[in-house]
């Protein structure tokens, strides 16, 4: 097959499920794709210095965040339920207040994988993490 029939019938639609442990439970999380990836990095983005000197930095702790907050089809963190329990502003905050840092890099590497940036290494994935 070459590459124009490949992705022409190419489905975009990949969610995968993730087991967790600890709650006895599977995640469903879904696939996003590069501009939803860019959107959420500049979520992330403050900038730091004045002037010439002003440069963006992402704020990996919301990036992961707003990550597993978006590629997440089950559970909902934006469910009105979990933000009340475990106090969280919005669903980026309640990843972090209701998970481990084990589980969200479980997810976190998942939902990477699952948007393909695991085909060739794992590499991939803490480029995308640090970036």
């Amino acid at each position: 097959m070459d590459a124009l029939e490949a992705l022409l019938g190419a489905e975009l639609k990949i969610e995968n499920d993730v087991f967790i442990k600890r709650l006895n439970t599977h995640f469903t999380v879904k696939a996003i794709d590069g501009q939803t990836i860019n959107k959420l990095r500049e979520q992330a983005t403050y900038h730091v210095g004045k002037g010439k000197n002003k440069r963006a930095e992402v704020n990996e702790e919301d990036f992961k965040g707003l990550l597993i907050a978006t590629a997440c089809v089950s559970p909902d963190f934006g469910n009105a339920k979990l933000l009340e329990k475990y106090g969280a502003k919005d669903a980026g905050d309640c990843v972090y207040k209701a998970l481990l840092a084990g589980e969200i890099t479980l997810l976190q590497d998942e939902i990477l994988r699952a948007s393909g940036y695991a085909e060739d290494t794992d590499e991939e994935i803490e480029e995308v993490k640090n970036s």
